[in-house]
């Protein structure tokens, strides 16, 4: 699944592609791809294009809020050919200078909802704080931390509570902070949590300068790869580079690298 830096980039690519152009139509392929929960006689002209979490939401002078979930295996791909359509594509916006923007998932999880402007979205609304603001800091980790006795990976991919953090990024900043992902949340000292919010802006940062990590599907709007998978230092590595083995875990369901000799 896309991961903050890489819907960050998706988002930095929508930007200087599309960004005041005006969307004709939006062309469903795939039944219930497209979700609409406001009439809409005209998409209007993108204003404005934020990135809420793992959301991609644009915004039109015809006051619609258009949001994006990529989901598992989504992606978003500028096509400027009038015929070509990838082998998975759901749905593509048609713009009205006749270039494309063609939502391509292969497994059918990522959506595309068109809403008022003002709507409440819940899914968007309970999102936690983002880790590339100021407001991520040691006082608000703290706080969210305090008794809580699930696993600090747990806890930092709980989206209620961090929005935008995976697998990928959690295993490499704990790497980096030198701290387990098997330790109690509520058991990290105050310079371990100082800790944790240096380098999950530090690792969330060079990704996004690295254009994202392609383990599988992801590509940018440009259908290129990104590379910041060369600087992985233990998501699905075998050695550490301290010479030991890493260790892969189940975590709540999902696999975790870590180095037991270098996090403690």
């Amino acid at each position: 699944m896309p991961e903050l830096p890489e819907v960050q980039v998706v988002v930095n690519g929508i930007i200087e592609k599309f960004l005041n152009k005006e969307i004709a139509e939006i062309i469903e392929i795939r039944p219930k791809t497209v979700q609409y929960f406001t009439e809409v006689e005209e998409f209007g002209k993108i204003l404005d294009i934020e990135r809420r979490g793992k959301f991609i939401l644009l915004f039109t002078d015809k006051k619609l809020k258009i949001v994006v979930h990529l989901r598992m295996t989504g992606k978003l791909i500028s096509e400027e050919t009038e015929d070509y359509l990838p082998p998975h594509a759901r749905a593509y916006f048609v713009f009205k200078d006749k270039t494309r923007l063609i939502f391509d998932d292969a497994r059918t999880f990522g959506k595309i909802q068109i809403y008022q402007q003002n709507a409440k979205i819940e899914s968007i609304e309970k999102l936690g704080v983002e880790p590339l603001t100021d407001n991520f800091n040691e006082k608000y980790l703290k706080n969210i931390l305090k008794n809580k006795k699930a696993p600090i990976k747990n806890l930092l991919l709980n989206q209620h509570l961090v929005a935008g953090l995976g697998n990928i990024y959690v295993a490499e900043l704990l790497f980096r902070a030198k701290i387990s992902p098997k330790k109690e949340g509520g058991k990290l000292t105050s310079k371990e949590i100082v800790k944790i919010v240096k380098e999950t802006k530090s690792v969330l940062q060079e990704a996004i300068k690295h254009n994202g990590t392609t383990i599988s599907d992801y590509r940018s709007i440009y259908n290129k790869t990104g590379e910041f998978q060369n600087f992985l230092k233990v998501y699905q590595k075998k050695i550490c580079e301290c010479g030991n083995e890493i260790s892969r875990i189940k975590q709540a369901g999902r696999s975790t690298y870590y180095c037991p000799k270098c996090q403690k």
